[in-house]
C-alpha cells in the first residue's frame, strides 16, 4: 500500500511539473504577440511608420541634420513597438508609402536608408534588412 501511495505521489508530482512547463511554454508565445495582431496591422497602429517615412525623406532631399536626427529616434520608437519579424516588412511599406508620395530621390538609396534604420536604431534584426532583390530589377 506505501507502494502505491509513493507511486501515485511521483506520478502526480511529474503531471505537475510538465504542466506548468507547458503553461510556461504558452506564456512566452503569448509574449511575443500579446495582441495577436499580424503585421499589417502593427504598421497602421504605428501611423505606417510616419517618421521613418520623413527621415528617408529628409535623408533623400538632404534635409537638416536636426530635423533627421528627431525624425530618427521617434522612428526608432515607432519601430521598437512593432515586433521583431515585423520590422523589416514595415520599413519596406514606408519606403513604398514614400516613394508614391513623390520622387523624393532615388528609390535604391531610399531602401539602401531604410535598410540600416534597424542598425542606427540599435534593435532587431542587427544585420539590418536585405531589401536588395526589390531593388536589383530596377
Amino acid at each position: 500500500m506505501a507502494k502505491l501511495a509513493l507511486l501515485l505521489a511521483t506520478f502526480t508530482f511529474l503531471f505537475l511539473i510538465a504542466n506548468a512547463s507547458i503553461y510556461r511554454t504558452t506564456i512566452e508565445v503569448d509574449e511575443e504577440n500579446p495582441r495577436g495582431q499580424s503585421c499589417q496591422e502593427q504598421f497602421e497602429q504605428q501611423q505606417q511608420l510616419r517618421y521613418c517615412q520623413m527621415f528617408l525623406r529628409q535623408q533623400s532631399q538632404g534635409g537638416a541634420w536636426d530635423n533627421q536626427q528627431q525624425y530618427l529616434r521617434e522612428c526608432c520608437r515607432q519601430l521598437q513597438q512593432l515586433e521583431t519579424r515585423c520590422r523589416c516588412p514595415g520599413l519596406e511599406q514606408a519606403v513604398r508609402r514614400q516613394q508614391q508620395q513623390g520622387p523624393f530621390g532615388k528609390q535604391q538609396e531610399m531602401f539602401e536608408t531604410a535598410s540600416e534604420i534597424p542598425r542606427m536604431c540599435q534593435m532587431q534584426p542587427m544585420r539590418g534588412c536585405d531589401f536588395r532583390s526589390l531593388y536589383t530589377s530596377f
